[in-house]
């Protein structure tokens, strides 16, 4: 299915995956009270920085 997607489509779906990973990782951390309240914003900037340079390298590499 994602081999479907057009170029576009495929990059912005792969962001929103980040995006959703950062956000599931840092709401797992809070309840285990691992961080206090910006763990959550933290690990889903953290995420998407991970996310862009994955995304670029990838780029590069085609």
């Amino acid at each position: 299915m994602f081999d479907s997607l057009s170029g576009p489509m495929r990059s912005l779906l792969s962001r929103v995956a980040f995006l959703a990973a950062g956000a599931l990782v840092g709401l797992g951390l809070y309840a285990l009270d691992a961080g206090g309240v910006l763990v959550v914003p933290l690990s889903v900037i953290g995420a998407l920085v991970l996310g862009e340079l994955y995304l670029f390298a990838a780029a590069e590499a085609s």
